[in-house]
């Protein structure tokens, strides 16, 4: 487990390149380029949004891109190089979100994955995502969409 090794980070302008070609390489593989170093540019300073990155030493390892509302948020991206994954990584960005988004007030977190992606969805089950609905065509109408959620702050305390 290399938790103790990796920083989280709110994104640099710099990173726009690095994170472009993660989200080319693990995400958007076979649908065509969307997150390019431009698009990445203009999240970074989007004020709804928050551009973070994981990183062993100065190398960038890893990235999560979360869009928050009133009351919900999207995790809208999130990738970790291969040789990082089952280390803990992509726990660590999606928990450092997730703590924003409890400090902001944010009820409930979302993420869509491919449905071929089993491993994807199993890593958000374990973080406490459930399934709550698929879409067909979700994905640049070429692929089904899972729609996942988890509720990480209470409606009210029964106490």
């Amino acid at each position: 487990m290399l938790r103790e090794s990796i920083t989280i980070e709110f994104a640099a302008v710099s990173d726009a390149t690095a994170i472009g070609a993660l989200s080319q390489e693990y995400i958007e593989y076979g649908l065509g380029w969307s997150y390019t170093p431009r698009r990445i540019r203009s999240l970074i300073s989007d004020g709804a949004k928050n551009v973070i990155v994981a990183r062993d030493g100065g190398k960038l390892v890893g990235f999560g891109i979360m869009t928050y509302r009133e009351e919900n948020a999207n995790l809208d991206l999130l990738a970790v190089k291969t040789r990082y994954r089952r280390r803990g990584v992509g726990t660590q960005i999606v928990e450092w979100l997730e703590e924003v988004a409890t400090t902001a007030g944010i009820q409930n977190v979302f993420v869509q994955v491919r449905e071929t992606n089993h491993s994807a969805i199993e890593f958000y089950r374990k973080l406490s995502f459930y399934k709550i609905d698929e879409q067909a065509g979700y994905y640049r109408g070429q692929e089904t969409g899972v729609i996942m959620c988890k509720a990480i702050r209470p409606i009210f305390n029964a106490t």
